[in-house]
């Protein structure tokens, strides 16, 4: 047995941390696996629409509108995440990848679509833009794909690929390498019988890979179902209320009995969370389990205080270790899922403003000791300072009609795009728009514009410069122009310069 006190509540590694494939609940009709929430989302459309905005130069993005309020001791960055639409046909509030500014500007997006555990992290040194696609299109709810892992550099270069179908196996020593740790699912034919299910039955295996991005080896694999000895089934929680299993007729809706929802690579091994089991589990180099942590009884740990079970917790998200090796003074933090807390170190609560968010969520640490927390399936961020006083709180949605699965708050990420800006002059209003998606703040600082009075030009010489102005910046044209270029300047020097526009004369 092993005493511990560990925090706290809140609420793929390059080492890479991403996932491969689901991020959620079976999404059969008829499954209710938390109290509360509905068998689909329709009666979320009755709600009233978060504001989004518009741009001249981008028609077809519509980012949420970022409502936010912040103390003078906030931290500075950027906030990375991705809105996903509950109700998916809503095609002009698209699921799709964002990084905005803390005045609510868009700084990047990316193109339609879903993208999981979007995130910045470092390879060789280097930071780099990383997430998960499924393959398929199906957003959160199907995200049940062979999934693709994508990292680009601050250019939004593509740097690689990865999926398991290019993947072979080598064991090896994976911290010398250039590691990607990741999770995957897999549906996997089992006997349920034991469970009251049938004995065809399916479930999802939950699986660990650890690969060397230089060869795309397989390093260590680790599969849940193949340690059911040690993690039995009859320790879920993912049961109907009579205790019935969910799903597992068929391989299409097997039965998602475990869950493994981050994995984090230690000296010696990984630690994993399982959220269906409401537990963290501690693996050695050749993935057995060394010891469990859970929230009804502290698995194999003696709780510090038995008064109330102050440290109980469930549905957990984003476990990761502060400090201390996986035998030796271990503290960890993690995003709670549930309305119970720990046993704490330090214990994050907003009374004015209680949220319960029942799936999804992160927890992050800032350089400056403050924490970040995303609530998930609630699009609600909050930063607490090193006295757990809440010193900002941002929110880009209506409860339960958008989420984002992770979300981060960043100051380390400087992009400069490899496309030209875009400029848009619609026709004889002699208003010139302009963008660059992707560049950050750091890299331009206001627009240079070239204008002639011949539709043939030659633009040569800078006729004005204004003041950059969030995502998409205005200028009034120069009477008489007929050709413009812009350039996203940085002081005097010119950064990349957008196509030439020709200027349609004024309807009289």
């Amino acid at each position: 047995m092993y005493t511990t006190v560990f925090g706290a509540r809140a609420a793929c590694f390059i080492l890479l941390r991403m996932s491969l494939a689901v991020y959620g609940q079976s999404n059969s009709s008829n499954t209710r696996p938390y109290p509360g929430v509905p068998a689909d989302f329709s009666s979320f459309a009755a709600a009233p629409f978060w504001p989004y905005q518009t741009f001249v130069t981008e028609p077809d993005f519509h980012p949420p509108v970022l409502e936010i309020s912040k103390q003078p001791e906030a931290s500075d960055g950027l906030f990375v995440f991705a809105p996903l639409p509950f109700i998916l046909n809503y095609t002009d509030r698209p699921a799709l990848g964002l990084i905005m500014d803390q005045l609510g500007n868009p700084i990047w997006h990316s193109a339609n679509g879903y993208l999981g555990q979007l995130e910045v992290q470092q390879l060789n040194g280097q930071n780099v833009l990383t997430y998960w696609t499924d393959g398929i299109g199906g957003g959160f709810v199907d995200a049940h794909g062979m999934g693709t892992i994508t990292i680009l550099d601050s250019t939004y270069r593509l740097i690689q690929n990865v999926t398991l179908n290019d993947s072979t196996f080598k064991a090896g020593d994976s911290r010398q390498n250039m590691p990607l740790i990741v999770t995957a699912y897999n549906s996997t034919p089992y006997n349920l019988s034991a469970m009251g299910g049938p004995e065809d039955g399916w479930l999802l295996d939950s699986l660990i890979y650890e690969f060397d991005l230089r060869t795309n080896e397989t390093l260590f694999r680790w599969s849940s179902v193949e340690h059911i000895d040690q993690l039995p089934l009859n320790g879920t929680h993912q049961l109907h209320p009579n205790g019935s299993i969910i799903d597992g007729n068929n391989a299409t809706h097997p039965w998602d009995y475990f869950l493994a929802n981050s994995v984090f690579p230690l000296d010696d091994g990984y630690m994993l969370s399982y959220r269906h089991y409401w537990c963290a589990v501690a693996l050695d180099s050749q993935g057995n389990v060394k010891w469990n942590l859970n929230g009804v009884d502290c698995g194999d740990f003696e709780p510090a205080n038995q008064t109330g079970k102050p440290w109980a917790f469930s549905w957990q998200h984003y476990v990761r270790p502060r400090n201390g090796t996986a035998d030796r003074n271990l503290v960890l933090d993690m995003f709670n899922n549930h309305e119970r807390t720990v046993e704490t170190i330090s214990l994050l609560q907003d009374p004015e403003d209680t949220i319960y968010a029942l799936s999804r969520g992160t927890f992050q640490r800032l350089p400056n000791e403050h924490k970040m927390i995303a609530c998930g399936q609630i699009p609600r961020l909050k930063e607490y300072d090193d006295n757990d006083r809440v010193v900002m709180k941002a929110r880009f949605g209506q409860n339960n009609q958008v989420s984002s699965y992770r979300s981060y708050l960043v100051s380390n990420w400087s992009a400069t795009p490899y496309w030209a800006p875009a400029t848009q002059e619609p026709g004889g209003n002699v208003t010139l728009s302009m963008s660059w998606n992707g560049a950050t703040p750091d890299v331009y600082d206001s627009w240079m514009i070239y204008e002639s009075s011949d539709v043939n030009g030659p633009l040569t010489d800078v006729s004005q410069q204004v003041r950059r102005t969030g995502y998409e910046t205005n200028a009034t044209l120069s009477a008489g122009t007929r050709l413009v270029t812009a350039a996203a300047g940085r002081g005097q020097e010119a950064m990349r310069q957008s196509e030439s526009l020709q200027v349609e004369l004024p309807t009289i």
